[in-house]
């Protein structure tokens, strides 16, 4: 988690409205080896499942593919 005080960072991954100074809801999930794996961004109407984003990062964690609708603890597809 990141507090983006100064904007910077909001400016830097080009999330940041300039006119308002708000920054769009950016979410990027980095593996240890510092590797994008999952990236979205919400625009300000649009709110974030905390529900969704747990799972997606238990998916990533498999090292599987997963099917949409995968859950922690079901068969993964490989």
């Amino acid at each position: 988690m990141l507090a983006d005080f100064t904007r910077e960072t909001s400016r830097n991954y080009e999330i940041l409205k300039e006119e308002t100074g708000y920054a769009l809801r950016g979410l990027y999930i980095i593996d240890p080896k510092g590797i994008l794996q999952y990236t979205v961004i919400h625009p300000e109407d649009v709110g974030r499942n905390s529900k969704e984003i747990l799972r997606v990062i238990k998916a990533l964690q498999t090292g599987k593919r997963t099917p949409c609708n995968w859950e922690a603890g079901e068969k993964t597809l490989n």
